[in-house]
C-alpha cells in the first residue's frame, strides 16, 4: 500500500483559508498560526523541527484566532501529528478542525490518510469521498487513497477504477501508473438470464 499524503498542499490551502481579517492584523496568536501552517506544508522535519512546529501550533490554538483559522491551525496540527507517527491524536485533530469547519477539504483528505493508516478503511473512503465532493485541489490523490482504501478492504474492481481516475486526472502521476499496471483487466460476457 502506497499511501499518499497530501500535507503540502493541504497546509498551504489552510493557510489561504485564514480569514482576510486575521491575515491583516497583527496578533499574538498569528505568528504561531503561520509557524504551524508552514511546518504542515512540510516533509520530513527532524525531531526538533518536528516539536518546535507542534508548539506553535498549540501556542496557536492557545491563543486568540477566529474560528477558521482554529479549524484549519487544528487540521495543521493533526498533518505534523500524522507525520510523528501519532495516529490516534492526528485524527483527534482532524475531528475538532472539521467539526468547526466542515467545508475544509483538507481535513478529510489527511484524515481519511490517518483512517487508511490505522485500517479503518470505510471511514477512510467516507473521508476521501467528502475530500472529492469539497473539491480538493488534490482531486488525483484522494482517487488514489481512495483506490487504496477500496483494494485493502477486498474491493478490486472499485480499486481499479479509482486508480484509473487519478491517473486520467493526472497523467503524471506515477503511483496511479504504478498501482494500475500490477491488474489485468478482461472483458466477459455475461450470459442473459432469460
Amino acid at each position: 500500500m502506497k499511501l499518499i499524503f497530501a500535507a503540502a498542499t493541504a497546509a498551504a490551502a489552510l493557510f489561504a483559508s485564514m480569514p482576510v481579517d486575521a491575515a491583516s492584523v497583527i496578533s499574538a496568536g498569528l505568528k504561531p498560526v503561520q509557524e504551524c501552517a508552514i511546518a504542515a506544508g512540510k516533509l520530513n522535519l527532524s525531531d526538533r523541527q518536528m516539536a518546535n512546529a507542534l508548539a506553535a501550533c498549540d501556542a496557536a490554538l492557545a491563543g486568540d484566532i477566529s474560528q477558521l483559522s482554529r479549524a484549519g491551525t487544528q487540521v495543521n496540527r493533526g498533518i505534523l501529528e500524522a507525520a510523528a507517527g501519532r495516529t490516534d491524536a492526528a485524527i483527534a485533530d482532524f475531528d475538532a478542525g472539521l467539526a468547526r469547519d466542515p467545508s475544509l477539504s483538507a481535513g478529510y483528505m489527511n484524515r481519511g490518510a490517518a483512517l487508511l493508516k490505522a485500517g479503518r478503511y470505510s471511514e477512510a473512503r467516507a473521508d476521501f469521498d467528502r475530500a472529492i465532493e469539497h473539491g480538493t485541489p488534490d482531486l488525483h490523490v484522494a482517487y488514489f487513497n481512495r483506490g487504496e482504501a477500496q483494494e485493502a478492504s477486498g474491493n478490486l474492481i472499485a480499486a481499479y477504477h479509482d486508480y484509473r481516475k487519478a491517473q486520467d486526472l493526472a497523467p503524471d502521476f506515477k503511483p496511479a501508473g504504478l498501482e494500475l499496471a500490477r491488474f489485468q483487466v478482461t472483458q466477459r460476457r455475461v450470459a442473459d438470464g432469460r
